[in-house]
């Protein structure tokens, strides 16, 4: 073989040899190509659930907040009623203790009348034998007297059967404020629980509306931490009880056991009737029979006493 031919076949296999490695390079940038696609394909997938995931969500908060602020407008239309009612009874028990005043008075002026005839009728008695004229005219003035003691006897006893009523009436208007003021005591405690619930929607909805921005511009989702709302778990059955004794740590003793239906991980939620306030959220830690022990759930409004009131909600 000649020289020329030598060389034209070593640039043949060195050809060859190029070719094959473009081929293999070729083929993988194809093959790494197609996994990026369908890594893309299936992170946009996903990225597309999300966004159908996040619309379904906005609309439900939708929902529960329209809801929300009807509750909390009906709750402030009964509260302006009670407070209407109150004042009205208020002006009653004045009107009721000015009558009260004025019927006592006329008992006294009645009552000493009373001892004024009583004295004349001694008097009378001590001078009847005198002489016949007095007699006469004693016995005249006597039955004058008798007369006039037994209408003033009637009048005081229709003056003390008008103060009976008029203290039956304080009575039946004081037992009607006294529920008055416990159904403005629960009003009041509702509509701080919605103002609440209110807050962790509004915070909610602004947290899904930022990721919503951030999907929209990079892609991708972070997931949030868990809100108010995934920290309750109520019982299922309506339960009431009180706290019976609360330490410095937030652990409270509740009077309502595992014979309420009462188990480990429920929540109940903590108020104050008296002055309205709202705590905050318990989650039952340790139940017996007949109590359980519950702690905080987050941050509570106020430091919890005994004698304060739990319950699985607030209606």
């Amino acid at each position: 073989m000649t020289t020329f031919g030598k060389i034209l076949a070593f640039l043949t296999l060195l050809m060859s040899g190029a070719l094959g490695f473009m081929a293999l390079s070729l083929h993988a940038l194809s093959t790494q190509r197609n996994e990026e696609l369908r890594v893309a394909r299936k992170t946009f997938e996903a990225n597309q659930a999300n966004v159908v995931a996040y619309l379904k969500e906005k609309e439900a908060f939708s929902q529960e907040r329209s809801t929300l602020e009807r509750d909390r407008t009906d709750l402030k239309t009964k509260m302006e009623k009670m407070d209407f009612i109150q004042r009205n009874a208020t002006d009653e028990v004045t009107k009721l203790q000015s009558l009260l005043r004025l019927t006592s008075d006329k008992v006294q002026t009645l009552t000493a009348e009373n001892m004024r005839l009583s004295k004349d009728n001694g008097d009378l008695k001590k001078t009847k034998d005198a002489t016949l004229m007095e007699k006469n005219s004693e016995t005249n003035s006597k039955t004058i007297a008798e007369k006039d003691s037994a209408t003033r006897s009637s009048e005081l006893e229709k003056v003390r059967a008008d103060l009976e009523d008029a203290i039956k009436s304080r009575q039946e208007m004081f037992n009607e404020r006294t529920k008055m003021f416990e159904e403005k005591t629960q009003a009041v405690i509702q509509l701080t629980a919605l103002k609440n619930r209110t807050g962790d929607m509004e915070r909610e909805l602004k947290r899904l509306t930022l990721e919503n921005k951030k999907l929209k511009e990079t892609g991708t989702i972070e997931k949030a931490p868990t809100g108010i709302a995934g920290k309750r778990n109520p019982p299922t059955a309506p339960l009431e009880g009180k706290v019976l004794r609360a330490d410095a740590s937030g652990l409270v003793q509740v009077s309502i056991g595992s014979d309420f239906g009462l188990e480990r991980g429920h929540t109940l939620e903590l108020f104050r009737l008296n002055p309205a306030k709202y705590i905050g959220i318990v989650k039952i830690i340790e139940v017996n029979a007949k109590d359980a022990v519950a702690q905080p759930v987050g941050t509570l409004n106020d430091r919890p006493m005994a004698g304060d009131s739990v319950a699985s909600q607030i209606k």
